[in-house]
């Protein structure tokens, strides 16, 4: 028992705290968020790294808009090679990760000269920040990339010592190796190394060699091997050229648009488009107005015979060209992306945000997001700045404060040269946490600090900076009534932090309502579907849906088209689909097929949401043709049917899982279950197995050829009149880049995991 008793132990308690908080906020967030589908560059890492995973390489990114950096996605491969497509281990690893971070943060800022305590108030801020505490649960880059950053700082921290110099040159190589934006700061990281590492000037020189050739160590043979691999210089990746390119677009238009920048890059990459295509969709691009002759060389050859390689050198090229073009126009976007990297976006896409208007966050994560992330954050950032001043007065930093000073300015200089977003600050909270923590500590001696000029300057630039966040002159903005604010970012209008998470918090009980009315509907419990109709919390758009089908439900089909063809709040795909299911319930296959077959239903795909709110009638003969325009409410977990010349038919690719119902067919006997189906996998992988379900009980199992082939399975007797759901399991596999880069509309950013084609299917 005599541990406890000893201060080498008992004096870091504050880490301990931080790191068991830590560790329940975690555990209580694991598998609680309000997810929707993939977010931000997640479905690129999954699908790259599958390909890694089965032996491919880094051939994915030959025909993706760009090319990554390679440790995330080798990372990542490594846990599919080991536990197989389950995200679980990768989440799990990244958690723990995020606690070593957690303890990374106070080990620098014990480093920074701060107490115990002081320190733990810095890992306690890390702990649960809910960026740092969500992002585990992300197939995104950061938590391995703050982990590798923090153990090189911790370890460049004193730049006399030669062998700890290396060793977090190395680490600042595999942090390279993670994002490149890290490439620029390693030049500016070894100056600042060699500089504080005394002596004359040869000793100096060497100290600031040694960083640069531990890092170079790793990133040399990976910028060889992606030179050859994509046919030309590349150091780390390409993503450098598309984002200039993109900002000198944002900067020449003065709008943000990504669409000329994709077609630009779609022109040289899709060997789908014929030259004419290829021409429009470069047309508008700086490089064509100005008649570069490297553009039109490249159009003049096959998309095939184009490397990334050259593609990076003509996104340069025509980033470049925009800029000369508009040269301060791109100054003041530049200014522009600086705010909006202070400023907090409630909405973005790693906030998991989306429908907040409509109530769909849970109150506690509304709550979670406006307290641990967006307040945190704007009291963290001016107490920093403060914190910046009390360690350089105390002149306890040493090193380490003026190399965590350069990674925060360039990060400051370099993100808003692209554009920048709120996931750009996520690698900087673990410095702001830890210089905020002095600040914190030294609150009551502030009246006597503030004497000094220095000082009184900090002050200031903490306030702008506050300013600049917190934005509570956004409530003075001249604007026309109930239009959004542009100055708002915490306080103000809405779109401010708090306007919109008091949307969020007051809009709960309508989709609390809409979820209870939407399990009446999948029910089927008519008695349960009228009385959600009558709770007044049901909003107009959910009251839109549920009553026409209700109507057809109670053998009313005309009066829901009467209700349809009032004007209701509904998108244009869910008033298609529910004029096609009333015609269908009134017998009229023809005119649903009109409705359901429009390209505004195809462009959503929106097999699961027919799932839910849809009662088909029987099938003719109990049979369902695939994307035939009427197998919408059939089906669930298929793809947008596309015709496949090497089957020569039109088919849909059911994902890992998918349903199949069948309405009434059950006659109180045996029947069978037969399919057409295929499964034309890539020629280095398997062919799958499909296990075929009824509630729990597996009927029976088959493989599909590459060829279209019936199969048929027996199927239980169910009493007559009930109706068949029949489940399908599968392994899948990821398609090429090129399937990535064509999803359109609300299927953009969704990778496709294809298990089998399906052709046909019916009960027998």
């Amino acid at each position: 028992m005599r541990i406890f008793h000893d201060n080498r132990y008992t004096r870091h308690w504050p880490l301990l705290v931080a790191i068991l908080i830590g560790i329940a906020l975690r555990v209580a967030l694991w598998g609680n968020l309000p997810r929707l589908g993939l977010i931000s560059d997640e479905a690129e890492y999954l699908a790259a790294a599958d390909w890694l995973a089965h032996g491919r390489g880094f051939a994915w990114h030959s025909g993706y808009l760009w090319t990554r950096a390679p440790l995330y996605p080798l990372f990542l491969a490594a846990h599919i090679v080991l536990f197989g497509r389950n995200l679980a281990p990768i989440f799990v690893s990244q958690t723990l990760l995020s606690l070593l971070n957690v303890g990374l943060v106070y080990v620098l800022s014990r480093k920074l000269g701060a107490t115990p305590l002081v320190a733990g108030g810095a890992a306690f801020f890390s702990a649960i920040a809910l960026p740092l505490v969500m992002y585990p649960q992300f197939l995104l880059s950061e938590t391995l990339f703050i982990s590798l950053l923090l153990i090189a700082f911790s370890f460049l921290a004193d730049p006399q010592r030669r062998q700890r110099v290396l060793i977090g040159g190395l680490l600042l190589g595999l942090a390279t190796l993670t994002r490149g934006l890290l490439l620029g700061f390693l030049p500016l990281a070894a100056l600042w190394i060699g500089w504080r590492a005394g002596g004359n000037w040869r000793e100096r020189f060497i100290g600031a060699l040694l960083p640069l050739l531990a890092a170079s160590i790793l990133i040399g043979p990976w910028a060889l091997y992606a030179s050859r691999t994509y046919g030309g210089l590349i150091v780390i990746d390409t993503t450098g050229a598309y984002n200039l390119a993109l900002g000198g677009r944002t900067a020449y238009d003065g709008g943000r648009s990504d669409a000329p920048t994709r077609n630009f890059t779609l022109a040289l990459l899709d060997p789908s488009l014929d030259d004419a295509t290829r021409a429009t969709l470069s047309a508008g691009s700086c490089l064509a107005q100005t008649g570069d002759p490297r553009l039109s060389a490249a159009l003049a050859r096959p998309v095939t015979a184009i490397t990334q390689a050259e593609r990076q050198q003509l996104l340069s090229a025509e980033g470049w060209c925009l800029i000369r073009a508009k040269p301060a126009a791109f100054v003041r976007k530049t200014l522009i992306e600086l705010v909006d990297l202070f400023q907090i976006n409630f909405s973005g896409d790693e906030r998991l945000a989306e429908g907040f208007a409509l109530g769909r966050l849970p109150r506690w994560y509304t709550l979670a997001m406006l307290l641990l992330d967006d307040t945190l954050y704007i009291i963290t950032l001016p107490l920093a700045v403060l914190g910046w001043a009390v360690v350089r007065r105390t002149n306890t930093g040493g090193p380490l404060l003026g190399l965590i000073g350069l990674w925060l300015l360039y990060n400051l200089a370099a993100a808003p040269l692209l554009f920048a977003i709120n996931r750009f600050r996520t690698p900087l909270l673990p410095f702001l946490f830890i210089l905020a923590a002095f600040a914190w500590a030294a609150l009551p001696q502030w009246r006597q600090w503030l004497k000094s000029r220095q000082t009184q300057l900090y002050a200031v630039l903490a306030l702008v900076l506050w300013l600049v966040a917190a934005t509570p002159y956004a409530y003075l903005e001249p604007r026309l009534p109930d239009a959004p604010s542009r100055w708002a970012s915490y306080f103000g209008p809405y779109p401010s932090a708090i306007a919109a998470a008091q949307i969020a918090w007051q809009r709960r009980p309508q989709y609390e309502a809409v979820s209870r009315l939407e399990a009446a509907v999948a029910h089927n419990d008519l008695t349960a579907w009228t009385q959600a109709l009558t709770d007044p919390a049901v909003p107009a758009y959910a009251r839109a849906v549920a009553e026409p089908l209700l109507a057809a439900r109670l053998g009313q089909p005309e009066r829901g088209l009467e209700l349809l063809d009032r004007r209701q709040p509904l998108y244009p795909w869910q008033a298609a689909i529910i004029r096609g299911e009333l015609l269908r319930q009134m017998g009229d296959l023809a005119g649903a097929r009109q409705w359901l077959g429009l390209t505004l239903v195809d462009d959503w795909n929106p097999t699961a949401w027919a799932w839910r709110w849809l009662h088909p009638p029987r099938l003719p003969g109990d049979r369902i043709d695939l994307a035939d325009d009427n197998d919408l409410g059939y089906i669930d977990g298929f793809f947008l049917g596309e015709y496949d010349p090497v089957l020569g038919a039109t088919v849909r690719w059911a994902s890992e899982t998918s349903r199949l119902r069948f309405p009434a067919a059950a006659t109180g006997q045996p029947r069978q279950l037969c399919l057409r189906a295929a499964a034309n996998w890539p020629l280095d992988l398997p062919l799958p197995t499909v296990q075929v379900m009824i509630g729990e009980m597996t009927v029976g199992t088959f493989i599909p050829n590459r060829s279209l082939y019936e199969y048929c399975l027996p199927l239980p007797a169910l009493p007559a009149g009930d109706e068949y759901v029949i489940t399908l399991l599968s392994p899948g596999f990821v398609p090429d880049a090129l399937d990535l880069v064509r999803r359109q509309g609300p299927q953009v950013g969704q990778v496709r995991i294809l298990a089998f084609q399906l052709d046909w299917a019916e009960v027998r």
